[in-house]
């Protein structure tokens, strides 16, 4: 179901827009309703979408190779996801899971470039959120990294205590 034109308004990634683009990228937009607890996508499936939330919250996360999950974000109203996989046409790297009852928009590939062709400045806002992503990944690897070798020390230092 297309959303409001309204709705668009406040996001960043389409703050640039003048009120005629926004509502023609209204008409490819959907939104989709989830409950809390519900599974948006899964690491491993297509991506083929990216994601803004209107209202609640998703939380993205992956598992380590030990199958602990590792929190990497909470996104909340306007925030979006979902667009690595969408853009490199890969799988998504991780699974999205709504906290709380969640509205959110669902923009396509294909609509999304043509959104880039008409308004390459909204390209650039999408770069922003990404160079954002990116040094949340960086500081999480850094932490875990951190942590486990901190983990492994301890473990191998108090048999010696002993």
């Amino acid at each position: 179901m297309p959303c409001e034109p309204n709705l668009l308004v406040g996001i960043n990634m389409f703050e640039l827009l003048d009120e005629d683009d926004r509502e023609a990228l209204a008409k490819v937009i959907d939104e989709e309703k989830l409950l809390a607890g519900q599974t948006l996508f899964q690491a491993g499936d297509p991506g083929e979408s990216l994601f803004i939330v209107q209202k609640g919250e998703i939380e993205l996360f992956i598992k380590d190779t030990a199958g602990q999950k590792i929190v990497l974000t909470t996104a909340g109203p306007g925030d979006l996801f979902g667009e690595l996989a969408m853009l490199d046409s890969g799988p998504r790297t991780a699974t999205a899971l709504a906290l709380t009852d969640t509205e959110v928009l669902v923009l396509d590939r294909d609509d999304l470039i043509l959104l880039f062709q008409r308004r390459p400045d909204a390209g650039l806002h999408m770069l922003a959120a990404l160079s954002g992503l990116t040094r949340k990944a960086d500081e999480l690897l850094r932490t875990r990294v951190s942590r486990n070798v901190n983990e492994e020390m301890e473990e191998h230092t108090i048999p010696l205590l002993r």
